[in-house]
């Protein structure tokens, strides 16, 4: 059987979310998840709306309230690691 190159095979951030906000991801898996992301550079010119793995993602889930401020806290803290 031949692989499509045109089927996506990346996961989707924004689908993941929209499944934690939904009740199927514990807290602590989302948070682990999210932290450790392979976050793609955002586009701009013109700003495509299928880039489903920037961190314009996590912001917008938190206008979208599928993200508690304090989930973006503890993502932040994740993000930046133990200070040396």
């Amino acid at each position: 059987m031949d692989d499509d190159p045109n089927i996506e095979t990346r996961p989707s951030l924004r689908g993941f979310l929209e499944l934690y906000a939904a009740g199927f991801v514990e807290r602590e898996e989302m948070l682990s998840a999210v932290a450790s992301w392979p976050f793609e550079d955002e586009q701009s010119d013109p700003e495509p709306e299928d880039q489903d793995n920037t961190l314009a993602v996590v912001s917008a889930a938190r206008i979208l309230g599928q993200l508690t401020r304090e989930d973006i806290e503890e993502i932040q803290r994740r993000l930046e690691g133990p200070i040396a």
